[in-house]
């Protein structure tokens, strides 16, 4: 099976919590069990340069971002058994801290379509491409509003992880539609419309075929209001795509 696993951070190159540990550790065992499992992350200018060292240019290619094409340049590097992929962009990403920042929006739903803008040139036609958290949210709307009818992504399927429902990714309507260019008709309360703002999260699991969480325990945490962060509902509408799996214990280190 071909996967891309899409995260804002991955151990060894870059991380803040627990998703550069699950990140850094669940796609090597999968590629130990045989399975094409490729990440891809922002090329931070945080990332130690001997790791930058190991890294090697593949191409640069524009990005939409609504009305505006912004560059994108493209690295990959092998770490132990795994194929990592780094979205370049020095405005974006090369700065102090990964998150918290006035254009977060912006940097991730660049972020998210540079992803799928990169598959052609990396001649990979991923069987499941794998998004966690807010900051990757964006990119099965993407897929299935803005390039569903390219033939290029027939067939490709999502996954999307919530790791904490907390953080949900969200901005003023306008904002969002300014940076993404995605139609008006999708910001309602069936879709990306939560509270009067525009919310990633909530896009990510309307629009992923498959929804998972840390673990069964929190896939029904989150289906209440008590854990739901007002999502509960959705996640009710959603829940017998939703499934909890337990994150493991790396038993291989790759320091």
């Amino acid at each position: 099976m071909r996967i891309l696993y899409c995260a804002s951070e991955a151990n060894p190159f870059c991380g803040s919590g627990g998703l550069a540990d699950v990140a850094g550790s669940l796609p090597h065992t999968l590629c130990r069990k045989g399975q094409d499992c490729r990440i891809v992350v922002p090329l931070y200018g945080t990332i130690p340069q001997e790791l930058k060292n190991s890294m090697n240019f593949i191409t640069n290619f524009t990005v939409p971002v609504a009305w505006r094409h912004q560059y994108c340049g493209l690295f990959w590097a092998r770490w132990n058994d795994c194929t990592y992929y780094f979205i370049d962009n020095e405005y974006y990403f090369k700065r102090g801290t990964l998150y918290g920042h006035y254009d977060d929006a912006e940097r991730f739903a660049f972020f998210s379509r540079a992803i799928l803008e990169m598959l052609p040139y990396i001649d990979f036609h991923p069987d499941i491409i794998h998004c966690n958290d807010w900051q990757t949210g964006l990119l099965p709307v993407f897929l299935k509003t803005v390039y569903g009818s390219d033939n290029f992504y027939a067939g490709i399927k999502t996954v999307f992880t919530i790791h904490n429902m907390k953080f949900q990714g969200r901005w003023k309507i306008k904002e969002v539609a300014d940076v993404t260019g995605l139609p008006e008709h999708i910001f309602n309360s069936g879709e990306l419309e939560f509270y009067g703002e525009a919310n990633y999260l909530k896009g990510g699991i309307v629009y992923a075929d498959e929804i998972t969480t840390v673990s069964p325990t929190y896939a029904d945490e989150i289906c209440t209001p008590e854990g739901g962060e007002g999502l509960d509902g959705l996640m009710l509408e959603r829940r017998r795509h939703l499934r909890g799996i337990v994150n493991g214990i790396d038993s291989v280190s790759y320091t």
